[in-house]
């Protein structure tokens, strides 16, 4: 790297820090597709409203949250527990309007009773984040043994029938899924969200200092009673050493904000490379499972090898539309400057010529041979407890790269440097590796960790800090028409990956996990909770690690299509050409416009003829006649070669004459008679029927 690079993002540090030095904390703008934050206050209290939901409260806790057109507590969220032997008992409460602009409102908050009190102030902010900070303190002239105080959030039953938690493990989804009727306890969790298909609620919090539950083990309980499914967080099981305590924690309903309609438009392939834009595409003949042939570089008429095609050029053909540049783009990982200049120059404008966004690829580290590693690293770097660093990849050229914290300088000195570089060399986004993680911090040096009153030193999750990153980026892409793309895997935490545009997750399957019985290793219930999006309004595409022959992309596409997400092409072109029919299927048939009705339905449009054959659909036209689009799974492991559906053609909206169905990729006609559909379908497999 020439001197003239490094000392360009040297000066980057030194601004930002001025710049910052006096930026308040709590700071953040408000950025579309969000709308201004509104605010009232009545004899029954304090009512805000953001995009999509609203929350009131009476007394120092949120006593109403609206989200999806529908309430989702089933009583005001409390806190419960017994003082000097009596159980607590709150005489008297009330909340009142702070402040309020279009970015956040603040709501200052009290209940007491004879031996307590409690005082909190939330802000809630224009994505619906509620931070509150919570503080218990005794009363006048009394001295109170708090023996038990717990924070219960009671939610409505029917909006808590899923479940996901961050950190989760790492080759399976037991993080998320189907909430059991035995509830769940858990150790501590700095994220926890409970929902359903279409909306929840997720509770946050960045560390249990002062936490004191009995079982270490178990300090967070969801419990399933009659009507409600309770989230029961043991704040303590035992007197603390003095009062007052103060606790800072979060709430955010979800989905966070608008469902991104076009996103089946963005067409993303992970194939970036310097030179793909002048590197003959080598002759290549696939024959694929659908029953069509893509002659790769060849000419159609001569079949000759076309050496003027370049790997471009062939993704272009299939209708790529964002390209990914992995971190090889710059010599040091997690970089936003390059030595090859030149080189990514040309490949943006040979990408912006054919109508392809570039993103190239930032992550979670920061790399022994950056310029700043001497100068920052060891204050910068995430740290465990005992004081050592974190991950340490290697990759060429010979260099380890370790996990950083954004709790750090180093979050505004990337971010800034982030927005130098989007100007200097013209790219149109940013695929973030890991990114939207909090990771478990104890590095002292930045603010992160804490100690406990013996002195010992716990880990933090640095999440309002890694929110400020995202949101930063998300301002400075979005207004030139960006893409802000994280891969992630086991972490849906929402208050920071509300702000991407859409989420790539699967990695954490990369052991081959999926190749044996793949519906016990991720259960559908576990792909609605964290692999689908629309819970929490950002849409996903999926990672496959191919197994053949018993895990391939094609068994991927019979899971992911029935949730509307996708199989993101990655590697050669050889997914690519497997992806791309899909694509323009959608695409012809504008399923961007369409409704989308999927099958949990509680009154299907679709039923087939068994439990293992699964049915969703696209339906479009706004007159009758319409026209639909089936994706039709067959998810036995099983030799169960055929599918069988019944249709309602009446609240479907379709002609029950003359009415013809056919596979949507290869043209083949299907017999449909009388709203019965049959055609072959092998296991784990599934078809696109077009239907008007």
């Amino acid at each position: 790297m020439n001197s003239i690079r490094v000392v360009s993002l040297m000066a980057v540090i030194a601004g930002v820090l001025a710049a910052h030095a006096a930026e308040p904390a709590d700071s953040l703008k408000l950025i579309p597709p969000w709308t201004a934050v509104t605010a009232k206050s009545s004899k029954a209290g304090v009512e805000v409203g953001v995009w999509g939901r609203t929350q009131k409260f009476n007394s120092a806790l949120p006593s109403s949250i609206v989200t999806a057109a529908g309430e989702i507590l089933a009583a005001p969220i409390r806190l419960v527990g017994q003082v000097s032997g009596k159980p607590i008992e709150w005489k008297r409460g009330g909340s009142f309007l702070f402040s309020t602009d279009k970015n956040a409102a603040v709501v200052s908050g009290w209940q007491a009773g004879d031996d307590l009190i409690v005082d909190t102030t939330t802000r809630i902010e224009f994505d619906g984040v509620m931070r509150v900070d919570l503080v218990v303190l005794p009363q006048r002239k009394v001295s109170p043994k708090v023996e038990r105080l717990w924070l219960e959030v009671p939610l409505k039953r029917s909006r808590a029938s899923l479940y996901h938690y961050w950190p989760g493990s790492w080759g399976g989804a037991k993080n998320s899924g189907a909430l059991p009727e035995a509830g769940l306890t858990l150790a501590f969790k700095p994220f926890v969200w409970l929902g359903w298909e279409d909306g929840g609620l997720g509770w946050f919090t960045e560390s249990d200092k002062g936490w004191q539950p009995q079982d270490p083990k178990q300090p967070i309980e969801v419990v399933v009673s009659g009507d409600q499914t309770v989230l029961r967080l043991h704040l303590l099981d035992s007197p603390p050493p003095r009062l007052p305590v103060t606790y800072t924690l979060g709430f955010q309903a979800t989905p966070v904000k608008p469902w991104a309609k076009n996103f089946h438009e963005w067409r993303v392939w992970h194939g970036g490379a310097y030179g793909i834009e002048s590197t003959p595409l080598k002759a290549d003949t696939k024959k694929l499972d659908y029953g069509e042939t893509y002659l790769a570089g060849k000419d159609s008429a001569s079949h000759k090898p076309n050496t003027k095609k370049t790997i471009l050029d062939r993704a272009a053909e299939l209708g790529v539309k964002t390209i990914v540049f992995h971190e090889h783009w710059t010599p040091y990982q997690n970089y936003p400057v390059t030595s090859q200049e030149a080189e990514l120059k040309k490949l943006v404008t040979a990408c912006h010529r054919r109508g392809i966004k570039l993103l190239p690829y930032y992550g979670y580290e920061f790399s022994s041979l950056a310029p700043e590693w001497g100068e920052m690293s060891d204050e910068v770097l995430v740290k465990t407890t005992a004081g050592g660093y974190t991950g340490g990849y290697y990759r060429g050229p010979d260099q380890r790269d370790y996990i950083v914290c954004y709790n750090s300088r180093w979050r505004d000195i990337l971010l800034h440097g982030i927005e130098r570089s989007l100007v200097r060399y013209g790219y149109d986004g940013v695929y973030l590796d890991g990114t939207t993680e909090p990771w478990a911090c104890a590095n002292e040096k930045h603010g992160c960790g804490y100690r406990g009153t013996n002195g010992v030193l716990h880990a933090t999750y640095p999440i309002f800090a890694v929110r400020r990153l995202m949101h930063g980026l998300a301002a400075a892409i979005h207004p030139c028409g960006g893409l802000v793309n994280p891969h992630q895997s086991t972490c849906c935490v929402t208050p920071t990956l509300g702000y991407a545009d859409s989420y790539w997750d699967g990695e954490q399957f990369e052991g081959g996990q999926l190749s044996t019985n793949v519906i016990q290793q991720l259960p559908l219930a576990a792909f609605r909770a964290e692999f689908m999006g629309r819970n929490y309004g950002v849409p996903a595409e999926f990672l496959v690690y191919e197994r053949p022959p018993q895990w391939t992309f094609d068994h991927a596409l019979a899971f992911t299509m029935l949730h509307d997400v996708r199989v993101r092409p990655g590697g050669g072109t050889a997914a690519l050409e497997k992806m791309a029919p899909i694509w323009n299927v959608m695409t012809r048939f504008g399923v961007s416009r369409a409704e989308w009705h999927p099958y949990w339905e509680t009154h299907p449009l679709a039923t087939a003829a068994t439990d293992t054959v699964k049915t969703s659909l696209y339906l479009a036209g706004k007159a009758k006649p319409r026209r639909a689009l089936l994706v039709v799974s067959n998810l036995s492991l099983k030799d169960e070669p055929s599918a069988s559906l019944s249709l309602d053609l009446k609240r479907l909206g379709l002609r029950e004459t003359g009415l013809k169905a056919k596979d949507a990729l290869t043209g083949q006609t299907l017999s449909l008679q009388a709203g019965r559909l049959t055609l072959p379908l092998p296991p784990m497999r599934m078809r696109m029927v077009w239907i008007e």
